[in-house]
Protein backbone atom coordinates (compact mmCIF):
# COMPACT_ATOMS: atom_id res chain seq x y z
CA UNK A 1 0.00 0.00 0.00
CA UNK A 2 1.12 3.17 -0.86
CA UNK A 3 0.54 6.53 0.74
CA UNK A 4 0.74 8.65 -2.47
CA UNK A 5 -2.34 8.63 -4.64
CA UNK A 6 -0.16 10.20 -7.60
CA UNK A 7 2.06 7.91 -8.68
CA UNK A 8 4.80 10.17 -10.51
CA UNK A 9 7.69 12.30 -9.06
CA UNK A 10 5.79 15.54 -9.71
CA UNK A 11 2.60 14.62 -8.44
CA UNK A 12 4.51 13.10 -5.30
CA UNK A 13 6.22 16.49 -5.03
CA UNK A 14 2.87 18.50 -5.42
CA UNK A 15 0.92 16.50 -2.89
CA UNK A 16 3.39 16.84 -0.30
CA UNK A 17 3.39 20.87 -0.33
CA UNK A 18 -0.15 20.20 -0.37
CA UNK A 19 0.08 18.59 2.99
CA UNK A 20 2.50 20.85 4.34
CA UNK A 21 -0.33 23.66 3.38
CA UNK A 22 -3.09 21.47 5.03
CA UNK A 23 -1.11 21.04 7.82
CA UNK A 24 -0.49 24.77 7.86
CA UNK A 25 3.30 24.80 7.85
CA UNK A 26 3.28 26.55 4.80
CA UNK A 27 0.84 29.37 3.89
CA UNK A 28 -0.13 28.60 0.78
CA UNK A 29 0.64 27.36 -2.50
CA UNK A 30 0.16 27.95 -5.98
CA UNK A 31 1.09 26.37 -9.06
CA UNK A 32 1.60 27.94 -12.55
CA UNK A 33 2.80 24.79 -14.42
CA UNK A 34 3.86 26.82 -17.88
CA UNK A 35 6.83 28.44 -15.90
CA UNK A 36 10.45 27.08 -14.86
CA UNK A 37 9.68 27.50 -11.72
CA UNK A 38 5.96 26.31 -11.44
CA UNK A 39 5.58 26.08 -7.32
CA UNK A 40 4.92 28.96 -5.89
CA UNK A 41 5.09 28.85 -1.75
CA UNK A 42 3.92 31.31 0.88
CA UNK A 43 5.83 32.05 3.96
CA UNK A 44 5.86 34.38 6.49
CA UNK A 45 9.17 36.15 4.90
CA UNK A 46 7.21 36.24 1.07
CA UNK A 47 6.94 34.09 -2.10
CA UNK A 48 9.52 31.05 -2.54
CA UNK A 49 9.54 30.44 -6.56
CA UNK A 50 10.81 26.75 -6.88
CA UNK A 51 11.79 24.10 -9.51
CA UNK A 52 10.47 20.55 -9.33
CA UNK A 53 13.80 20.08 -7.25
CA UNK A 54 14.10 22.88 -5.48
CA UNK A 55 10.43 21.88 -4.15
CA UNK A 56 11.43 18.53 -3.15
CA UNK A 57 14.55 19.98 -0.95
CA UNK A 58 12.14 22.88 0.40
CA UNK A 59 9.59 19.90 1.55
CA UNK A 60 11.82 18.10 3.11
CA UNK A 61 13.41 20.63 5.22
CA UNK A 62 9.85 21.95 6.09
CA UNK A 63 8.77 18.66 7.56
CA UNK A 64 12.38 18.17 9.13
CA UNK A 65 11.90 21.38 10.61
CA UNK A 66 8.13 21.22 11.80
CA UNK A 67 8.41 17.54 13.00
CA UNK A 68 12.17 16.57 13.84
CA UNK A 69 11.19 17.79 17.58
CA UNK A 70 8.25 15.73 18.07
CA UNK A 71 9.67 12.65 16.36
CA UNK A 72 12.54 12.79 18.83
CA UNK A 73 10.38 12.88 22.00
CA UNK A 74 11.62 16.79 22.11
CA UNK A 75 9.74 19.78 23.14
Amino acid sequence: MSIWSRGDRKGRVEETLLMLKGQEIIDGLDIVLDEDKPYRVRVPAGIVHLDEDEASMFALGAVVGAFGNVARGRS
